[in-house]
């Protein structure tokens, strides 16, 4: 019966051991997997959804200007000198619209942005403020018709002095609210018969950085387009069918691809709109992670540097690559991006570190990281002080939380710049230096408040006990079939050893039932266990012996 028992304990412990092995290996992370998906997916009931359709705090959008602290002396061909103004602090909202759910587990959306000034976060900074920058709008104007035709660029020049208010030299002098938001008014009345041609052109195309005014001009500025209007339809992956695939943008206007760029590298969607990433399989890292910046119309990675902790939350971090903007002799992949000779020192590409952004804005301006970050050293060299690149200021990074993919904290930084060209036909451009000149940078960025951070610190420790609970239940499955195995062999030797004994026990039993039998042959009964019977046992045994030893007399006596 205690060896059924037995092997009945350890079937269900080798039972048990199966069980915790599989979930192990294999059920427990399946489960954990399959609950992060229930609430990071952008599905109406997700944990994920409400917040992803309106970012539950504002993302800070800084500026920095470069002030022109030697513009007379620039005019006379010396070398720049330039004052880092900023940061301009503005407050900005992101809030989605969604249009339609596609079949292939994807979601249309248009995003709205909104920016407020943050004065408290300017530090004194007021949009009042009146600063020297390069003159983006006139120098976009003025290289675009010098490049197609460059015989008409002194006639046209003439119109661009009737459109552009005070145009002494390459540089503005404006409010920091015109120059971002409010614009700079462009009129488009004048005497001059170029300036119809000119107004038409820009009715026709409307840039990015011009907006009809109510009256016969255009308001330029940098950011408004941007607090005006909406950017999109994106359509974006759900992550309700594969989670890794979550917020990757499939497609950009109802286009798959950028036709702008007139290759098929250059112009892929890849990535998210930063705002969202996937869970990261830590058996699994990505190499790179990739965001679609439609103001550059291109898609940027940044590359895995390591794990980080930050707010006492396991991260992985994320930093742009130099090769992200490389020139085509350091990253052949990015010979798509290559601009028509703007120097004669070059091939036909641009230098290190620069994006053209023509064949995206319809204007010759070129993006970077501040300061040349990652950039060719010839950049640096236009400048005789402004410009030091720093990889703490001027980096672009983000902190990845691997469990739901939450950027942490992640800041994109971009700065715009545009050639100021030596053009001898044209006054104000007659003697200046021939470089990259840059106007402003941005940064864009944001980490989670509190409440979030508390959030992820409750799923992290939640995982530390199911990871620690996993392996328990593994080790007693281990410990309880052990035991199971001892008690089966201990059952099985309690049953075989009695058959083989030849112990004093079992011979003195023989010896005592073989003194029974003699006893009741000769009479002798229970009263063995009295001190009588002893005496009788004792005179019986006696009386036996004599026996024995008279017979062989009498058997000697006989022969």
């Amino acid at each position: 019966m205690l060896g059924k028992h037995t092997k009945i304990f350890f079937a269900v412990s080798v039972g048990f051991l199966i069980l915790a092995i599989v979930l192990a290996s294999w059920g427990f992370q399946k489960i954990i997997n399959r609950q992060i998906q229930k609430n990071v997916q952008l599905e109406n009931n997700s944990m994920m959804f409400d917040k992803w359709m309106k970012l539950p705090m504002p993302m800070d959008f800084k500026v920095y200007l470069f002030n022109v602290t030697n513009a007379e002396e620039i005019n006379r061909g010396e070398k720049p000198i330039l004052s880092e103004i900023g940061p301009y602090v503005y407050k900005e909202y992101r809030e989605r619209t969604i249009l339609s759910y596609g079949e292939n587990d994807t979601i249309k959306y248009m995003l709205k942005k909104h920016f407020e000034f943050d004065p408290e976060a300017s530090g004194g900074l007021t949009e009042d403020d009146e600063v020297i920058v390069v003159h983006f709008a006139y120098l976009g104007a003025i290289l675009t018709v010098h490049d197609m035709m460059p015989s008409l660029a002194s006639v046209l020049n003439k119109a661009f002095e009737q459109f552009f208010p005070n145009l002494e030299d390459g540089f503005l002098r404006i409010k920091v609210r015109d120059l971002f938001f409010d614009g700079l008014y462009l009129s488009c009345d004048g005497n001059n018969s170029a300036l119809g041609l000119v107004c038409g052109k820009i009715r026709a195309d409307t840039p990015p950085t011009m907006r009809k005014a109510d009256t016969n001009g255009f308001y330029f500025s940098m950011f408004s387009h941007m607090n005006r209007s909406e950017s999109g339809p994106y359509e974006m992956v759900r992550g309700r069918e594969n989670v890794y695939e979550l917020g990757h943008i499939v497609s950009y206007q109802g286009k798959d691809s950028l036709p702008m760029w007139g290759d098929k590298y250059c112009g892929q969607i890849n990535g998210s709109d930063s705002t969202i990433f996937p869970p990261i399989d830590k058996n699994n890292v990505p190499a790179r992670i990739y965001t679609f910046e439609p103001e550059i119309c291109r898609s940027v990675y940044a590359e895995f540097v390591g794990k980080r902790n930050l707010f006492n939350i396991s991260t992985f971090y994320y930093e742009i690559s130099e090769s992200t903007l490389a020139a085509k002799t350091a990253n052949k992949d990015n010979r798509c991006f290559c601009k028509k000779n703007w120097s004669a020192k070059h091939d036909g590409c641009l230098l290190m570190g620069l994006l053209n952004l023509m064949p995206c804005q319809g204007a010759p301006a070129l993006a970077s990281l501040p300061h040349f970050y990652l950039g060719s050293e010839e950049l640096l060299e236009y400048f005789q002080e402004g410009i030091k690149p720093d990889k703490e200021k001027h980096n672009t990074y983000a902190y990845i939380d691997p469990i739901t993919g939450v950027a942490v904290k992640g800041l994109k930084r971009m700065q715009f710049n545009i050639e100021l060209r030596r053009i001898e036909s044209i006054p104000q451009l007659k003697n200046v230096p021939t470089g990259i000149f840059p106007m402003l940078w941005v940064e864009e960025g944001a980490e989670i408040p509190k409440s979030i951070q508390d959030e992820l610190h409750a799923a992290q420790k939640l995982l530390t006990y199911v990871e620690i609970a996993k392996w328990l239940i593994l080790a007693i499955a281990i410990v309880v079939t052990m035991i199971a195995a001892v008690a089966v062999a201990r059952a099985m030797a309690l049953v075989s050893w009695p058959r083989n004994s030849n112990s004093r026990y079992d011979s003195k039993k023989r010896w005592m039932n073989s003194v029974k039998e003699d006893m009741t042959r000769n009479g002798v009964n229970s009263e063995l266990t009295s001190d009588k019977g002893e005496e009788k046992h004792k005179t019986h045994c006696a009386n036996r012996d004599k026996k024995k030893t008279k017979k062989p007399q009498a058997l000697t006596k006989k022969v």
